[in-house]
């Protein structure tokens, strides 16, 4: 899987978290992102909402 796949996997599960939570993070933004950050967002988001399931395996 390319780079470019992980980070559209880091993006979709953050989205996921979002609705799921009712937050809004804009895809346009999450895009703008460095991998690195998208990584550290998706952990934070799921310590703060308790949801550490691997939800669509990102």
């Amino acid at each position: 899987m390319k780079e470019k796949d992980y980070r559209e996997l880091y993006i979709s599960g953050i989205l996921d978290l979002a609705e799921e939570h009712g937050l809004d993070y804009p895809r346009k933004t999450l895009e703008q992102m460095a991998e690195k950050d998208l990584i550290e967002l998706r952990d934070a988001l799921r310590m703060k909402h308790g949801n550490i399931n691997f939800k669509r395996f990102c």
